[in-house]
């Protein structure tokens, strides 16, 4: 992997990210500059990219797996869910319930690959890594191999359709807060468009906006047309929090992503997977308690259990104690009262002053294409820079 500069800007780049519906690309990153950019990209080999494909493969049957066990052993310990959290986790589970997607974190510096996180419930830069990768793979001069790790369009094409001949629906709600920005309304748009394609009625409605009607016991929108499939670019926890949710079990709705994804978008997955499967080669080690440190030199990074966008990330250093804020984290009080664990820190390449983290995508169960974030902290938060990639035989 090297990151490689220089690329011309295309002249008409502002209205070829515009015509893909990526309207926020100049949304300021960390260092003052557009979250997008034409001239710069990753370049991996064949070999490297087949090894994160494997590597995604391999972690999400084991996610699943893991999923399987907690529940059949009704371990719930570290999460902090409540117990109507847990009955909803095992109902989704019990009843099958669909689900789109999600993305791993990982990082790596040429020979280790590490897990950082699994963001299996509301994970972001789907249009980026779907769709303006591509477009910018196909258009940009001076780039002689031009392949990309990227078939995610065309999985999430396939598993709309899949979900439409199970389903037997017909109508596709899409939904996000009120006040979310053009990041989360823009992914939505971009699911909406897929899906659409895929034969689905679409609707999109604020998450404030969603009713229920007590007698026909259904979820509605805004004209008490019934919500049968709906997905919430909206937190798990927040969801199953609401009043509406005691609903949740009887209604007709599929919810996606469903419930038992809180088993994977809470970071204790991150210290129960250690436990599961010790010196893991895509592991970190991780642990709910800096008592069970054994390794005192190492550096290890405290995170929340459900923290996003690298708020409330802090460094720990068991040999003295001393815990001190990550560069770059911001901060947040509601993150506090989650938990958090302890996981050993992962020293990321520097290129050029820039440490990227690789997304990579889950469209069902298929490992189907990679996007990175890169920042000058090795901490990524919401406003680092999407970077195009691209590998070579």
């Amino acid at each position: 992997m090297k990151r490689v500069t220089g690329f011309p800007t295309r002249p008409d780049m502002v209205k070829q990210l515009l015509d893909v519906g990526f309207d926020y690309y100049n949304l300021p990153s960390s260092d003052g500059s557009h979250y997008w950019s034409d001239n710069v990209a990753y370049e991996f080999t064949l070999a490297e990219i087949d090894r994160i494909e494997d590597t995604t493969n391999e972690l999400h049957a084991m996610c699943l797996d893991f999923v399987a066990n907690e529940i059949k052993q009704g371990d719930y310990a570290h999460y902090r869910f409540t117990d109507w959290q847990k009955q909803l986790i095992e109902d989704a589970w019990r009843k099958q319930a669909p689900y789109l997607y999600g993305r791993f974190d990982f990082g790596y510096d040429g020979e280790n690959l590490k897990m950082f996180e699994y963001n299996a419930d509301t994970p972001t830069s789907l249009l980026e890594a779907a769709v303006v990768q591509w477009q910018w793979l196909e258009q940009i001069e001076g780039l002689h191999h031009r392949d990309q790790f990227n078939w995610i369009h065309e999985e999430l094409l396939k598993h709309f359709t899949f979900l439409k001949q199970q389903s037997g629906k017909n109508d596709f709600y899409f939904s996000a807060m009120q006040e979310a920005g053009r990041e989360d309304w823009g992914n939505l748009d971009y699911l909406a468009d897929v899906a659409y394609n895929a034969g689905w009625n679409i609707h999109q409605l604020a998450v404030e906006d969603i009713g229920y009607n007590k007698a026909s016991k259904e979820f509605v929108d805004l004209n008490d047309a019934p919500i049968e499939m709906l997905f919430k670019l909206y937190p798990l926890e927040w969801l199953s929090g609401a009043e509406f949710a005691q609903h949740i079990p009887t209604a007709n709705t599929h919810f996606i992503e469903p419930a038992w994804k809180m088993l994977l978008s809470n970071k204790a997955l991150l210290a129960k997977l250690w436990q599961r499967y010790p010196n893991h080669p895509n592991l970190l080690p991780a642990y709910f308690n800096p008592f069970d440190i054994t390794d005192q030199n190492a550096i290890w990074v405290k995170k929340p259990l459900l923290g996003r966008e690298g708020a409330n990330v802090f460094y720990y250093e068991k040999s003295n104690g001393i815990e001190f804020a990550a560069k770059g984290s911001e901060h947040s009080a509601f993150y506090d009262t989650s938990g958090y664990i302890y996981q050993q820190k992962f020293e990321l390449p520097n290129f050029d002053g820039m440490y990227p983290v690789i997304g990579s995508w889950v469209i069902g169960d298929v490992a189907c294409g990679i996007g990175l974030r890169e920042d000058f902290t090795a901490v990524t938060g919401n406003d680092s820079h999407f970077v195009p990639h691209y590998f070579v035989p």
